[in-house]
């Protein structure tokens, strides 16, 4: 009984969905935060991502103002945001090979299973297959689960 209202379209399947995209949004966080523990380490991964910002910010200025010499002053510091982008970024190959698995999600089961009926309804806007559905609960959970690890930098005042 519970089983067919979850699979039959709205609001069911409405609501199916959006627990699918809850949870592996929160399970992509957890692996997320781990790795950046694993290969980096928390506090260094703070440091680096606001040294980086730092740089970036530099280097975003110089590029303004189309001053060449200092352009080729800033060359040194550019390697070093190089090296540390390489460095932050190491968890993000990681989580992009295990991205392919969620897509498997949609193809063996949420697409063979919903179709393209519609499965949600955004009142006087639009209606959302299960594609579209999911995708908009995946940001928005994603977001949300990012932000609960810790892992979305907040703009510190200084």
């Amino acid at each position: 009984m519970i089983l067919e209202w979850l699979l039959n379209g709205m609001p069911g399947g409405t609501i199916f969905v959006l627990l699918i995209a809850m949870v592996i949004s929160f399970i992509n966080a957890g692996i997320y935060r781990l790795l950046i523990g694993k290969l980096i380490g928390w506090k260094e991964y703070k440091r680096l991502q606001k040294e980086l910002k730092k740089l970036q910010t530099e280097f975003q200025q110089i590029l303004r103002t189309k001053d060449q010499k200092a352009i080729e002053k800033f060359e040194k510091k550019r390697k070093r945001m190089l090296q540390i982008q390489m460095k932050v970024m190491k968890p993000q190959t990681y989580m992009f090979g295990l991205s392919f698995i969620y897509i498997l999600v949609w193809w063996l089961f949420l697409i063979p299973v919903y179709g393209m009926e519609i499965l949600a309804v955004i009142p006087g806007i639009t209606q959302l297959s299960v594609v579209w559905w999911y995708f908009l609960c995946s940001a928005l959970f994603g977001t949300l689960s990012y932000r609960l690890f810790g892992i979305t930098t907040e703009e510190e005042e200084e």
